[in-house]
């Protein structure tokens, strides 16, 4: 009961978080020298008004009765997933606070409810870490354009607590396959190619799913 309270709280709270979003980033980008009304008619910015954020009041009940034999640090970051994802939906943007909350709740998680050995653990931040420093600049080099966002790179590196090296290959393999299928079957649907793809969905769904898999 009282997990249900606290995911209904959350719930209130992170849609309050994604409707406040814009706001927040207009004040960042133009220090509300451009009016907020013509802000979110931008192309890039305009808010996507539908049902979905009402859809955490539903959502995250049932996110934490799948969860709920997890410490208490992973059931906070599969629902800071939840909302992560929305918003990269929502804007292709993350917010680093909760990327940042979510690397301190893996760490919690690893020191204090974890019963696996802490170096194993610290190595897997290490070499993805190590891996994304030699990888974003030699992709976009090849690419001349940003092959994956910072987000998504520091989202990586956040949730590498929680894994060793092995399950932090899967959970990029799984990643990168999820978003590569729903590429290929949003085009094959609607015969256009997608320019721009949300990738922190695929991110959250690959890491709750090794997280039921192998954590619980």
């Amino acid at each position: 009961m009282i997990l249900l309270i606290i995911s209904l709280l959350l719930a209130y709270w992170f849609k309050r978080e994604l409707n406040l979003f814009p706001i927040k980033l207009n004040q960042q980008l133009f220090s509300n020298e451009v009016p907020l009304n013509d802000f979110l008619e931008m192309p890039k910015e305009q808010t996507k008004q539908n049902f979905l954020p009402c859809l955490f009041f539903v959502v995250y009940p049932i996110a934490i009765w799948l969860l709920q034999d997890l410490s208490l640090p992973i059931i906070i970051i599969g629902l800071i997933l939840i909302y992560l994802s929305v918003l990269d939906y929502f804007y292709y943007l993350t917010d680093i606070r909760y990327i940042a909350i979510i690397f301190l709740l893996s760490l919690a998680n690893l020191l204090f409810y974890s019963e696996k050995d802490l170096s194993i653990h610290l190595f897997s931040l290490f070499i993805t870490s190590l891996f994304f420093c030699l990888f974003i600049p030699i992709t976009n080099y090849w690419l001349k354009k940003e092959g994956l966002g910072l987000g998504d790179v520091l989202l990586f590196c956040a949730l590498s607590p929680l894994f060793d090296l092995e399950k932090m290959v899967l959970l990029l393999l799984f990643s990168s396959l999820s978003g590569l299928i729903f590429s290929f079957g949003y085009f094959v649907i609607t015969k256009q190619k997608l320019h721009r793809l949300p990738f922190i969905p695929f991110i959250s769904l690959s890491a709750l799913g090794l997280v039921l898999m192998f954590i619980r």
